[in-house]
């Protein structure tokens, strides 16, 4: 019995690696970058909390399960592991089901709260023993969001801190940043932050199980997030902080003479942690003039957005440059329109059904629109290879004449399915790049008419640009004097 449950325990563990690779692949299909900072900061023994906040349903437990250095066991609410797939792989990872007071009418539920109560008591205690030698993963908000700023946080993280310790655990809690730069956008980029883990307040080293104890950590918690996460009270400010950040960055390159590129995920999130408390610094000391400022920083923003242009392109965007970036532009859509219609076309009747399929799939199993993301992520990387399968064994057993221009037809039935499936993924490739050319387009134009025929506009850009840069550099100055100092952490390379 010994060694057939270990025999079941290292299959257990080869099947969540897999899956864990499959999570991480994932994620890299879906962002077109994910950079992932302090993961040197988990402990190397040892288990613990990561907590984070939920901004992006099912996303967000795949970044944290596919790119934390250390295995991980999540709790996910019970109607997960219902819907098809996506029950499969929760179970797969090993995770716990979690039963809800809001969700005591969906099916599987338990049929009255004190059934709720105790099933919980033994997913609690499930989790508990896997955080003493690993790390369990938690949203102390409950539920997925689209807020800018963090929903009234769960008492179930401080809850489960204590009973890791009543189990004779030492857990050690690491806030988790999660930060998207457009996140309900194919193929934008994600940054995951493992912070350093908590010192817990003196109060607090040493708290037994009472309500006050669940209470304090719950409050330490949110304190955490906060710092990690930057909470704006509504996404206008957020908006225009981001502005603000982007056109010190922009500026202060130009200043110094430096050719700008786009901002890494880490460096925008630090930029905008000074700006933000800045702005909280200053708005203490004097509210009114900061107001001012933003308004100045929303007209700007405001004028930005209707020439179609970004901080960068205001400096040293040569008009000949910008020209020569149309015309490769205008030549690739001349290519796409003129000799690859047909395999777009022949292509969209294999993968718009399936495209279809996959988002009416997302809406029917999930409960709150945030979840939709996460799932079409999961269904998209099973339904669309799938029928490119399904495509490609069905056009291999039919095809026996030989296509027109061709002495023959492929003999071997392998060969012609995998020429089959390799037309369905190049046909899938032209049509993602069919809906971004387009908009390409339209921006280099508008680029052209405003660099060249309107220059005058971006000059007087330039001179609002510089002279909020000289009232909002103080916005970082001040957050350097509210800010702990916690250096520059590492970006491990995904």
């Amino acid at each position: 019995m010994f060694f057939l449950g270990g025999a079941v325990t290292v299959r257990t563990g080869f099947r969540k690696r897999c899956l864990t690779l499959f999570f991480r692949l994932l994620a890299r299909l879906f962002f077109r970058r994910v950079e992932v900072v302090g993961a040197g900061n988990l402990p190397r023994d040892g288990g613990g909390l990561l907590v984070a906040w939920h901004p992006n349903g099912l996303a967000d437990g795949i970044l944290i399960l596919g790119f934390c250095p250390r295995p991980v066991t999540f709790g996910a609410r019970h109607g997960l592991f219902r819907l098809p797939v996506v029950g499969w792989l929760l179970r797969g990872v090993g995770a716990v089901p979690l039963y809800r007071a809001r969700d005591i009418d969906e099916a599987g539920a338990p049929a009255s709260d004190r059934q709720r109560r105790a099933a919980n008591q033994r997913s609690l205690g499930a989790l508990a023993a896997a955080a003493r030698r690993s790390f369990v993963a938690i949203f102390p908000e409950g539920a997925t969001h689209d807020e800018p700023n963090l929903l009234e946080l769960r008492a179930g993280a401080a809850r489960l801190f204590q009973r890791v310790r009543e189990c004779g655990g030492d857990p050690a809690l690491v806030p988790v940043g999660l930060h998207y730069e457009r996140k309900h956008r194919f193929r934008s980029r994600a940054l995951v932050t493992f912070h350093a883990p908590v010192e817990l307040p003196a109060d607090l080293a040493d708290g037994t199980a009472t309500d006050a104890f669940v209470d304090r950590l719950t409050g330490v918690i949110e304190e955490q997030l906060i710092e990690v996460t930057h909470p704006t009270e509504s996404w206008d400010i957020h908006r225009t902080m981001e502005r603000v950040r982007s056109l010190v960055r922009a500026e202060g390159a130009a200043r110094a003479g430096e050719r700008l590129r786009r901002a890494p995920m880490h460096e925008r999130d630090q930029g905008f942690a000074r700006v933000w408390a800045g702005y909280g610094a200053r708005s203490a000391v004097d509210p009114q003039g900061t107001a001012r400022l933003m308004g100045r920083v929303r007209r700007y923003d405001e004028a930005l957005r209707l020439l179609g242009l970004n901080d960068r392109e205001l400096d040293g965007v040569p008009l000949a440059r910008t020209a020569l970036r149309l015309a490769l532009l205008g030549v690739e859509a001349l290519v796409m329109l003129l000799l690859l219609p047909t395999v777009v076309l022949v292509g969209s009747l294999i993968n718009l059904p399936a495209a279809l399929l996959v988002v009416s799939a997302a809406k029917k199993f999930s409960k709150t629109r945030k979840e939709q993301a996460g799932l079409k992520m999961l269904f998209g990387l099973l339904i669309l290879p799938t029928a490119w399968l399904v495509a490609s064994f069905g056009v291999g057993l039919a095809w026996t004449d030989p296509l027109p221009g061709f002495d023959g037809s492929p003999e071997s039935l392998w060969v012609r399915v995998a020429g089959m499936l390799g037309f369905c993924v190049a046909s899938a490739l032209l049509g993602l790049r069919y809906r971004r050319l387009i908009p390409e387009l339209a921006h280099g134009l508008r680029a052209l008419w405003t660099l060249g025929l309107r220059a005058g506009a971006v000059e007087r850009l330039r001179r609002r640009r510089s002279a909020l840069y000289d009232e909002a550099i103080g916005l970082a100055a001040d957050a350097g004097r509210n800010l702990p100092g916690q250096g520059v952490p590492e970006v491990e390379p995904v």
